[in-house]
């Protein structure tokens, strides 16, 4: 039953990942993605923080999209940053960008505005403001709400 499952979404285009609720979405060179999955995970970098990360395809609690040396890097367009895992206003945010397709990652990072609402099982918030510019892919631009799944 499972292969069945699994083949039906790959005919209808389906992601994998952990699925998400809310309206974010990432406008990355005049194309729109809507994000429907995500994790938040600890930021390995920064104790006390946790590593939210949005996306159209491919994310769980497995993924950590700021080890931007991995050579496992999901595929996909993707939005992600970190932030004290408590609720509050992040105004000076920094956060990253990222499409990666055959083998290729290209990231971008720019200061942008977080909400988070609550940290529980879930993390939800909204992306008040993100915006930055590529020479090469143009206008970067995100925002909206989102409820992901906490995996610490």
């Amino acid at each position: 039953m499972r292969i069945i499952w699994a083949l039906a979404l790959a005919a209808c285009g389906g992601t994998s990942g952990e699925p998400i609720e809310g309206d974010i979405a990432m406008s990355y060179g005049g194309d729109t993605f809507t994000f429907t999955v995500g994790a938040v995970v600890e930021d390995e970098n920064t104790p006390g923080q946790m590593l939210v990360q949005l996306g159209t395809d491919e994310l769980d609690c497995d993924s950590n999209l700021d080890n931007l040396f991995s050579f496992n890097n999901p595929e996909g367009t993707f939005l992600f940053f970190s932030v004290p895992a408590e609720p509050g206003t992040y105004a000076d945010g920094f956060l990253s960008a990222m499409r990666s397709s055959n083998n290729s990652t290209h990231v971008n990072s720019s200061s942008g505005s977080v909400t988070i609402t609550t940290v529980d099982g879930r993390v939800t918030g909204t992306v008040d403001e993100f915006s930055t510019t590529d020479d090469e892919v143009g206008e970067i631009t995100a925002g909206g709400s989102f409820d992901v799944l906490k995996c610490f």
